[in-house]
């Protein structure tokens, strides 16, 4: 494989449910890629739901409109800090450090789930529809060169979480991400999509380092 001389380095975001996988594919392009000569950086841009875990933690029977006071001051904190958290994360400290490829866990689709779904359980739909427009305008001129929708099986997403000790997650989530990465994957463009429900890591990475050849080769 060749690639072209390139300045600014490219940008690609993982997708996919709780559970997919999009941690493990990221580890491993980012060793396959150190192997084969390409400077990658690894990151994630995710929600961070500040005020609400401090209330649950330390007021866990906080009333119904405190806790959704709490998760509305955070989504809107996070339409302003997300695209800086991006911008830092993605432009700036890899330009420095002279990376060529940026490999990014969720980004803008993964936050979009999270607000949509507390639009969805918690009745926040006013506040929402704000926050969104202004993360949307701070993100209009924000764009990743490639996306890998991580998918699976919805139904083995269970066992996941319980061989890795995580918490299970709600299944109105998983529906959210469904439906949002369906709308994602039907109205983007260059988006590589990868059955993760096998775990056949060895035939996927295969197909995301082509996938990244293609976009490096690309970019001008």
């Amino acid at each position: 494989m060749t690639v072209k001389l390139f300045r600014k380095p490219v940008v690609i975001v993982f997708i996919g449910y709780e559970g997919a996988g999009k941690t493990t594919h990221i580890l491993l392009t980012c060793n396959k890629l150190k192997e084969i000569g390409i400077k990658p950086y690894c990151t994630y841009v995710k929600t961070i739901f500040l005020f609400t875990n401090l209330f649950t933690k330390f007021m866990p029977h906080l009333w119904r409109s405190l806790w959704r006071l709490a998760v509305s001051i955070d989504l809107l904190l996070n339409s302003i800090l997300l695209p800086l958290v991006w911008t830092v994360r993605t432009l700036i400290i890899p330009t420095f450090s002279k990376k060529q490829v940026v490999l990014v866990e969720e980004g803008l689709y993964g936050s979009l789930v999270d607000y949509i779904h507390a639009a969805l359980i918690l009745n926040l739909w006013p506040i929402t529809y704000k926050a969104l427009k202004i993360l949307f305008v701070l993100f209009r001129n924000v764009r990743e060169n490639g996306i890998v929708y991580v998918w699976c099986d919805p139904s083995i997403l269970p066992l996941r979480w319980i061989k890795r000790k995580s918490p299970l997650e709600a299944p109105s989530y998983i529906f959210t991400q469904i439906i949002i990465f369906s709308i994602i994957t039907n109205t983007l463009n260059n988006i590589l999509q990868i059955d993760a429900t096998n775990f056949d890591m060895k035939h996927n990475n295969k197909q995301i380092i082509k996938y990244i050849f293609s976009l490096l080769n690309s970019n001008k």
